[in-house]
């Protein structure tokens, strides 16, 4: 029988309307299939990979395949509306809807047609989103989202800080020191490519910053719980269910 791979180790939710318990906390955790969080009522923070954001009514988080992160409760009545999502290009987000009225009758009836309907939404009418936090940790990882080989040490003295700052600073930010959420970024950029493509692994490996082959397959092993030949054996659209 050939290697599966174990999905168990990744969070999965239930699509449809939801309101999280009072006291809401949940430490970094991966998602494996790409989803959308509309929020219909209360607040709550996130950290991950699309940065620091706080989170409020008509916001809209598109969490990517892949995509890790943490959660806070800021609020109690915290009401979500939780959805599959297709995932093109890999690039989660957040979008402002100022009505999301419609979005949560449709998803009360029928999630797949209130996934259709928040597409349309967001392409027609989203607005600029205002519960990021944009200083220096964000600004990091902005870059390091950009170029996943970008040496920390290097990005610090630009900014004028102290390496210890910044690694300092950005741990107690993201629950992650920069280093190892830059050697996740390289690993999930790789993991896109082996699961959505053919290419040779060792093109993958030297492409996205890995030292080799063997490298880039203890990361994805580390932060998927499988290597690349087992995922590509078991090769299919991230996007699904």
């Amino acid at each position: 029988m050939s290697p599966t791979t174990d999905n168990s180790r990744f969070r999965k939710i239930r699509p449809g309307i939801e309101t999280l318990p009072c006291r809401f906390s949940l430490p970094r955790h991966r998602h494996l299939r790409a989803y959308a969080t509309v929020v219909l009522a209360g607040t709550f923070e996130e950290s991950g990979y699309n940065g620091r954001i706080h989170a409020t009514a008509g916001d809209v988080l598109i969490h990517a395949a892949l995509d890790c992160h943490g959660n806070e409760m800021v609020s109690a009545g915290v009401r979500l509306i939780r959805l599959d999502w297709a995932d093109d290009d890999g690039i989660g987000g957040l979008y402002h809807l100022d009505d999301v009225d419609e979005v949560a009758k449709a998803a009360e009836e029928d999630v797949i047609e209130a996934k259709y309907l928040l597409e349309r939404r967001l392409r027609e009418k989203r607005s600029p989103p205002g519960g990021q936090k944009k200083d220096w940790p964000d600004l990091l990882l902005v870059d390091l989202t950009r170029n996943a080989s970008r040496e920390i040490g290097g990005w610090a003295e630009v900014n004028g800080l102290a390496r210890e700052t910044v690694s300092r600073g950005f741990t107690a930010a993201y629950g992650i020191a920069p280093s190892l959420l830059r050697a996740e970024l390289r690993a999930r950029s790789a993991w896109l490519r082996i699961t959505k493509g053919s290419e040779p692994l060792s093109r993958i490996a030297a492409e996205t910053g890995f030292a080799d082959q063997a490298h880039m397959t203890r990361w994805i092993r580390r932060i998927t719980g499988a290597t690349p030949a087992v995922w590509r054996l078991n090769q299919q659209p991230v996007q699904m269910a």
